[in-house]
C-alpha cells in the first residue's frame, strides 16, 4: 500500500495505484485508489471502507522487517 507514497517521493512525481478487492462482510467488489500523498478513495463512491495504515517506528524497529513487527 505504501508503494505510491514511497515511489512518488523517490521519483519526485505524483503516482497512484488501484487495488481491486472485495468487502470482507458481503463480498461485493470494490476498488481502493491510493495516491502518493496517501489519499485513499473508494469505488463505488458510496462505500466507506475501514482502512488501517500501520504506524511503525522504523528507527526503533528490532524485527528483521516491518511485516514481522505486527
Amino acid at each position: 500500500m505504501a508503494t505510491p507514497f514511497v515511489q512518488g517521493r523517490l521519483r519526485g512525481r505524483k503516482l497512484s495505484i488501484t487495488v481491486k478487492t472485495s468487502c470482507a462482510c458481503c463480498n461485493e467488489p470494490m476498488e481502493l485508489e491510493i495516491d502518493s500523498d496517501m489519499n485513499i478513495h473508494g469505488r463505488p463512491d458510496d462505500i466507506d471502507p475501514i482502512i488501517f495504515i500501520p504506524d511503525v517506528d522504523l528507527m526503533a524497529l528490532d524485527e528483521p522487517n516491518i511485516i514481522s513487527s505486527f
